[in-house]
């Protein structure tokens, strides 16, 4: 039982999953990105809130507005980018799930961008989240010489300790 929380809304800032020499294909993974939580040094428990979906392209392709699922885990999945499959262990170790539909994008010329407000993923004292995104849209990432599509994301937890 907490006797002083410490209630706050923190930021994990932008994380990149997907650059512009990560190739995805459809039903692969992105790579794992690690993403320290708080100061790093004491372990910090409590919900994510929200998340905030981006792509963009710098070079000849298209701004994919995809459809996926952006998986938490609390190790280390050890996922490369366009992985068919998580181990058994990587699957035991998921925390939530962020499921990002065709409907949810917004785009222009520049960019796109999904925010996605219904999906609270709680997770217990950590030092480290682990991402990884399940790319289920039939263009892939990054599949055409001279593309350099992006996605990135951005989310923020309620602190509980």
């Amino acid at each position: 039982m907490l006797t002083n929380p410490r209630y706050e809304i923190a930021e994990i800032g932008r994380t990149t999953p997907i650059g512009m020499d990560n190739a995805v294909s459809q039903n692969h993974y992105s790579q794992s990105k690690s993403i320290t939580l708080g100061d790093g040094i004491r372990p910090v428990s409590g919900e994510f809130l929200s998340f905030m979906f981006y792509t963009w392209e710098e070079g000849s392709g298209a701004v994919l507005q995809p459809t996926g699922t952006l998986l938490l885990f609390d190790a280390d999945p050890v996922v490369a980018s366009n992985d068919a499959a998580l181990t058994t262990a990587a699957n035991l170790t998921i925390l939530g799930a962020v499921a990002v539909a065709a409907g949810d994008w917004t785009a222009d010329a520049n960019g796109a961008r999904a925010c996605i407000l219904d999906s609270p993923i709680p997770f217990h004292n950590l030092h480290t989240i682990y991402a990884v995104w399940l790319h289920t849209l039939a263009t892939g990432f990054n599949d055409a010489a001279g593309d350099d599509e992006y996605l990135s994301f951005n989310a923020w937890y309620r602190r509980d300790t």
